[in-house]
């Protein structure tokens, strides 16, 4: 089975892929912020593309229910789901 994985290329498609994860969860941003120990600004400027650490924007990324694979850019991948 192959399936379609939406590669990111910069900050401000990452912002935009954690508010689309963020609605599709039916979470507002001050409570995704609560949830991984932020402040509403913080997921802001995420969602914005500004700066924010890897590891908020993992958390991020993972209480959306997202799973992230970190490749180098113009590598390519094979994404297999294992049984």
């Amino acid at each position: 089975m192959h399936q379609s994985v939406p590669l990111l290329y910069d900050t401000t498609e990452f912002g935009d892929r954690i508010r689309t994860l963020r609605h599709q969860k039916g979470l507002r941003q001050d409570e995704l912020a609560d949830r991984i120990g932020v402040t509403r600004m913080t997921i802001s400027r995420l969602e914005r593309g500004e700066a924010v650490s890897v590891d908020t924007a993992l958390r991020a990324l993972s209480e959306c229910g997202c799973a992230v694979a970190i490749v180098p850019k113009f590598t390519r991948v094979a994404v297999v789901d294992a049984p």
